[in-house]
């Protein structure tokens, strides 16, 4: 993965992360890092990255 592909994901899940903030506090967005031993997207393994955005945006859109 190159450099602007990481900063397009980060970007992204940052987003998403936010928005699952503003919709349903910020405990919903934690865990959804803690279940990949993580605490934000800087903790994230790349392989990861598609599975968390998947998991916000599953949050976001069944509001």
């Amino acid at each position: 993965m190159n450099n602007s592909e990481a900063e397009m994901w980060r970007i992204n899940i940052e987003n998403d992360a936010d928005m699952v903030c503003s919709m349903y506090g910020s405990e919903f967005a934690e865990s959804v890092f803690r279940r990949h031993s993580a605490t934000c997207f800087n903790d994230l393994s790349p392989a990861c990255y598609e599975e968390i955005f998947g998991d916000l945006e599953l949050m976001i859109n069944d509001d």
